[in-house]
């Protein structure tokens, strides 16, 4: 099953409180995936990804602080190498994700409907019904 034998541990770094809400809503759909720490600032995410060693990462862009979500990216992947890291942001920023090598997959907030199946492919899980 997952990278975290039957359960994949996930990591949230968000810091609008009303959306860290709907992920963890979107999330509970699937059993197998474990949310186990919220992050409101890359900072926060940092030493989150370092305790957690977490199979995924979901990052949003703009965070509370001065580095944002694709510039923690690679300090994230360093303190938990085997993390892959989604970028999940209001932002359009296709282009710049592709061209960071810590970002693992890019999906825009307003495809939220998509966002359990994306982690679940990432994580190699078949999907849920």
């Amino acid at each position: 099953m997952g990278a975290q034998g039957p359960y994949s541990i996930l990591a949230l770094v968000e810091d609008e409180v009303d959306l860290r809400v709907l992920i963890r809503i979107t999330l509970r759909k699937d059993d197998r995936l474990e949310l186990k720490g919220e992050a409101e600032s890359a900072e926060e995410a940092i030493e989150l990804a370092r305790e957690l060693a977490p199979a995924l990462v979901i990052l949003d862009h703009s965070l509370v602080g001065t580095m944002t979500g694709l510039e923690a990216a690679p300090a994230i992947k360093a303190v938990a190498p085997g993390a892959k890291i989604l970028l999940f942001t209001a932002h359009d920023l296709h282009a710049e994700a592709a061209s960071e090598p810590a970002i693992d997959r890019f999906l825009r907030k307003d495809n939220l409907p998509q966002l359990l199946r994306t982690v679940e492919e990432m994580l190699d899980l078949e999907p849920v019904a």
